[in-house]
This record gives structure tokens, C-alpha cells and sequence, in this order.
């Protein structure tokens, strides 16, 4: 199934397989449980939860958390300040900016695959100096 949402503080749940889902409002509140399903958010201060296995979910929004609980997955987040954690034997990706010349910038893209060693499961990471950060 595929569902669209745009306004801000919005809500959206789906449990479907294969699942396609996409919201664009701040401070809004995704979750999925579908198995290789797809999970897209573009809005400020928003959170995203997935418990699919093989899924992918991506971020754009400033401040926002992501948390994957399904296994081989992957959580992308593109905005300022934000937040990913998930378990072992998914990838996170996270991107910091920084002011530039007057405007932000962003100076590092970071990717690792969660492996209970270097990245820990169910532990939020963020990007800091261009490195993964555990936010406490």
C-alpha cells in the first residue's frame, strides 16, 4: 500500500509488506512495521520508527529522529542536528552542517553499519566533528 501526508503535526501508521509511505509536515510522527518497506520524511523536529525487516527509511528535516528495530536495514537522515539508532546489522547515515560564509553548509556524511562494537544497538547517534556521537 502507499500513503501520502503533508500538514504539520501529523500522525501516520501502516503494517503492510513492501509498504511505501512519505510525509512532508514538522513535528510529525511516522511509524511502519512492514517487511521491506519504504519510508520517507522531509519535516522539522519529526520522528520516524520502522520495525520491517529490509527496509529503508530517509530524513531531510532539521532536528529529527529516526529508530530502526527492523534487522538489515538502512535509516538515512540529510538534516541539521539529527538523531539515528537501530539494531545490529543495520546502516545509519547522518550529515552535519555547519554555518559557512553566512550559510549552512553541510560538511560531513557519514555512514556505519550498526555492529554492537564501534556502533551499538538501540544507542541514539549523531553526527559531531564528523564522527558518530552517542547523544545521552
Amino acid at each position: 500500500s502507499q500513503q501520502s501526508q503533508s500538514g504539520d503535526s501529523s500522525q501516520q501508521s501502516q503494517s503492510g509488506d513492501y509498504s511505501k509511505q512519505s510525509q512532508s509536515g514538522n513535528s510529525s510522527q511516522q511509524s511502519q512495521s512492514g517487511d521491506y518497506s519504504k519510508q520517507s520524511q522531509s519535516g522539522n523536529y519529526s520522528q520516524q520508527s520502522q520495525s520491517g525487516d529490509y527496509s529503508k527509511q530517509s530524513q531531510s528535516g532539521d532536528y529529527s529522529k529516526q529508530e530502526i528495530l527492523g534487522k538489515n536495514s538502512v535509516a538515512v537522515s540529510a538534516g541539521y542536528d539529527c538523531q539515528i539508532k537501530g539494531k545490529i546489522g543495520c546502516w545509519i547515515a547522518l550529515t552535519e552542517w555547519k554555518i559557512i560564509g553566512g550559510v549552512w553548509i553541510p560538511i560531513c556524511v557519514k555512514s556505519g553499519k550498526i555492529d554492537g562494537k564501534k556502533l551499538k544497538e538501540d544507542v541514539w547517534y549523531k553526527l559531531e566533528n564528523k564522527k558518530f556521537v552517542e547523544v545521552k
